[in-house]
């Protein structure tokens, strides 16, 4: 009879404990968060923005100056402070009969010529030559530079050219992603938005959208998912126009996209896609882990 208590006692103990490892487990199952992106903007946020800077973006860019009071406060908000922005711009010109580039309407500005050289990259494989600038690479907190770099633009620095109609903005994509041509996007849990700004479709370096281009943005698309980045377009051009819209924006993990944009309104799109994809990530983060 004792043998026989003292195993009944022993049994109680053992299915007590399971009983309490169970429901641990079900606890921590229930309130784990994803460990994968987007991550909350709060955790900190990389935010690169690219600039068609052709001709025909003066009017964009204006906008985009005068209400960098308002965007910037934005990004410092709902990265509680912890955030680095990059500013590039990519611009596209035909080549001489000697197959040189022909240059453009600020190769031999000061603000352009006294950058460092690895910030200013010209391509000169294909048709045309692309001028893809890094104004301003990730910096810890550097809204104030920023700004400074950001003024520069169709101001003291003379707008681009823009030979023909689509423009290298995935080429410069391309250097940013593969070549960290504004820094490396930090590694850490933190939100990293790549903001494209044009009125064209992606053209390479043939000065022409095709096929080619298409299979170009999707493998984008691609690399940005492995890198956690969350691309933004905002384009003048219709829905179903813009390969940057199917090839990447469609591709791309919790992108987001505004097409037929009123340039007019470009700051408060901005603004706009910017809260979006923080509120959205911060639904998506709060979410139990699969």
């Amino acid at each position: 009879m004792k043998i026989y208590k003292k195993l009944i006692g022993k049994l109680s103990i053992l299915a007590l404990l399971f009983l309490i490892s169970f429901s641990c487990q079900e606890k921590e199952c229930e309130y784990e968060q994803n460990d994968l992106p987007p991550y909350s903007c709060e955790a900190g946020m990389d935010v690169a923005f690219l600039i068609d800077y052709t001709g025909s973006m003066g009017g964009v860019i204006d906008d985009i100056k005068s209400s960098i009071g308002t965007i910037l406060p934005t990004i410092i908000t709902e990265s509680g402070g912890d955030y680095r922005l990059s500013l590039s711009i990519f611009d596209e010109v035909g080549k001489n009969h000697e197959g040189n580039p022909q240059p453009t309407g600020y190769s031999t500005h000061t603000d352009y010529t006294s950058l460092p050289a690895a910030q200013r990259k010209i391509i000169t494989t294909g048709t045309h030559a692309q001028y893809l600038t890094m104004m301003e690479p990730f910096a810890a907190g550097n809204n104030t530079s920023f700004t400074t770099q950001l003024n520069k633009l169709n101001g003291p620095m003379p707008l681009g050219s823009g030979n023909g109609f689509p423009e290298p903005g995935g080429l410069l994509l391309n250097e940013i992603l593969n070549n960290t041509f504004a820094g490396a996007f930090r590694t850490t849990s933190i939100t990293k938005l790549a903001i494209i700004i044009t009125d064209a479709p992606a053209g390479g370096d043939d000065d022409t959208a095709n096929a080619t281009d298409d299979t170009f943005l999707t493998g984008l698309a691609a690399t940005a998912n492995s890198m956690g980045v969350q691309c933004i377009l905002i384009t003048s051009m219709q829905a179903g126009t813009s390969n940057y819209e199917i090839s990447l924006i469609d591709n791309n993990t919790d992108s987001m996209k505004i097409t037929g944009a009123d340039f007019s309104n470009i700051s408060s799109d901005i603004i706009t896609m910017i809260e979006n994809v923080c509120d959205n990530n911060a639904e998506d983060s709060s979410k139990p882990a699969k």
